[in-house]
């Protein structure tokens, strides 16, 4: 193969790899709107943290992401900050 055709090779992975950010972060965006809709829902900042919930999610995650040959650990850090962001969302809107 040549250079040339692996710079181009190069530039097409990139642009599918920044299609793909575009999907993740609209996603993201996606699941932040739904706990906007979780914060009306909540009636006092007791109700902000379920650790039950939070388990389950991430064995979930876990679960999901040793299915897809990815790096379990990772995911989990991931949907950790997701939670930590969400609960400091939540905190900000409920008032009680």
């Amino acid at each position: 193969m040549t250079k040339k055709n692996n710079i181009d090779d190069l530039k097409k992975v990139r642009k599918d790899i920044d299609n793909i950010d575009n999907k993740i972060i609209e996603l993201i965006g996606d699941r932040f709107k739904e706990i906007h809709k979780v914060t009306k829902l909540k009636k006092s900042k007791d109700e902000i943290i379920d650790h039950e919930r939070i388990t389950h999610i991430l064995k979930s995650v876990q679960s999901k992401a040793k299915r897809n040959k990815i790096d379990p650990e990772i995911i989990v850090r991931i949907w950790q900050i997701f939670i930590q962001e969400a609960i400091k969302l939540e905190s900000s809107k409920i008032k009680k």
